[in-house]
């Protein structure tokens, strides 16, 4: 839909860039070097949260801003409300007006965006040092004063540009039909995670300026959301410029918390065939399992780099090269604060039965689930997560906003509620073992909680004699 720095590690020093070659040795043959992110957490009186983590060995700084409201907090009907925020948030503010963009430009920033989960929405800049300020005060004016100029000019445009990146992520993309089956298959209608986080177009379409004006007012707010500052900044410097630029901004009331769990409604099992304008066939299987880095979700992780992501991982091996039902495969885990989504799908080879490829694919997980995989998976599983890890780790600001050390030290604070679970996550994958990932795999990836959808390609139209 929509990731530099000096970190300090026991044993490693990444002050320039960490080869995927050296990763890989060090992973293989030792204990993933601890890793160290030094960071200060506080708090303003409006209840803003700011993350401070300062590193010099390059004039560059990133600033990342968390709202904590996503699709999770949109009212039924009004699906779609937090992604149309990405957009609206860069139509202006009122004393920036429309020139948050060109402003960043002659900065010379090298990233900037937005973007949006099902549970929090983000916006990120990286700037050079001396630039700190300006974007500080760009922050702050959105997040106070972004309401003031939104109009319904400025509304139906945006409006627009969504209903547009819909029908090209999902309607008009192949495979996009069938990825819509799974996440409406896999939470039912009412639950927050219900559909595609982009929202549905009725919902798009019926949103008002006073509803859009009232979300911005419940949950754009300082008490809803979190700062991080991470790169080349003098940190009493930065204090001061925080609390010049968001210390007056109003406290809003704090917006209810959910405290579902997303699994007290757990999916029906079920079988979906989707008729695409596709040339090759897939199958997918997804599943809701335990929330964002519980220690099933840590698991899941490690066993779905194990069984895709690289030619010598279990499905590419066994349906691509061995059997040569598949053209390609994917396996991955979506982690959640109501619950984490699983998915494993193959692309199937050109000719091949799809019956014939959906039974192999079963059959892989229900094997993952009674066999402990062996210690060359399991090493090389945990090398390809770790060698992300590290990659993500040289960024200040990634590219996705969830990335680099600003996004992940974020990540951790919402999650986990401490920035610092990102220094142990590291060891929390080297501590999963095999049958760590055999149980899992048994308790949260069986048939009984499993939709699958099938894509079948459409009958092409004779061509004319």
């Amino acid at each position: 839909m929509r990731l530099a720095l000096a970190l300090v590690f026991t044993a490693i020093a990444v002050l320039a860039p960490l080869s995927l070659a050296r990763a890989q040795a060090t992973a293989t043959t030792a204990r993933a070097p601890a890793v160290h992110v030094p960071f200060e957490k506080y708090r303003l009186p409006n209840g803003l949260e700011v993350i401070l983590h300062q590193d010099h060995s390059l004039p560059l700084v990133a600033i990342n801003v968390w709202y904590h409201v996503g699709p999770v907090n949109e009212p039924v009907g009004r699906s779609g409300f937090a992604h149309l925020f990405e957009h609206l948030m860069f139509e202006g503010s009122r004393h920036v007006g429309k020139r948050f963009d060109t402003l960043l430009e002659a900065a010379g920033a090298t990233t900037s965006n937005g973007s949006t989960s099902w549970d929090r929405t983000n916006y990120f800049e990286t700037v050079p040092r001396q630039y700190l300020e300006l974007v500080l005060w760009l922050e702050s004016d959105r997040m106070g004063f972004m309401v003031d100029s939104l109009t319904a000019e400025s509304l139906s445009v945006q409006r627009d540009v969504v209903l547009n990146e819909r029908r090209q992520s999902y309607e008009n993309a192949p495979y996009g039909t069938s990825s819509l089956m799974l996440l409406d298959s896999l939470f039912p209608p009412g639950h927050p995670y219900h559909g595609a986080i982009i929202g549905s177009v009725e919902d798009i379409r019926a949103a008002t300026l006073t509803e859009v004006r009232q979300f911005f007012r419940d949950y754009y707010a300082p008490s809803n959301a979190t700062l991080a500052l991470a790169g080349d900044f003098e940190r009493e410097r930065a204090k001061a410029l925080v609390d010049r630029y968001f210390g007056d901004l109003r406290r809003q009331p704090q917006p209810p918390r959910l405290v579902r769990t997303g699994r007290e409604v757990p999916p029906k099992a079920g079988r979906f065939e989707v008729v695409e304008p596709v040339d090759l066939a897939q199958v997918s299987f997804g599943w809701v399992a335990p929330p964002a880095y519980s220690h099933q979700s840590v698991a899941l992780e490690v066993a779905m780099a194990l069984l895709a992501g690289g030619k010598a991982t279990r499905l590419y091996r066994e349906l691509v090269v061995d059997e040569q039902l598949a053209s390609d495969v994917s396996a991955w885990v979506d982690p959640n604060a109501l619950g984490s989504i699983v998915s494993v799908s193959a692309l199937a080879a050109s000719g091949k039965s799809v019956p014939k490829l959906e039974r192999a694919l079963e059959e892989a997980v229900r094997r993952l689930a009674t066999e402990k995989p062996s210690l060359e998976e399991m090493q090389r599983a945990k090398r390809r997560l770790l060698v992300d890890l590290y990659d993500e780790l040289q960024l200040l600001n990634g590219h996705g906003g969830e990335s680099g050390r600003a996004g992940l030290l974020q990540r951790f604070n919402y999650y986990v509620g401490d920035p610092g679970a990102l220094s142990d996550w590291a060891e929390r994958i080297e501590r999963v073992s095999a049958e760590d990932v055999r149980s899992v795999v048994a308790a949260e990836l069986g048939q009984a909680r499993r939709v699958a959808v099938i894509t079948m390609p459409a009958a092409r139209p004779e061509s004319p004699p």
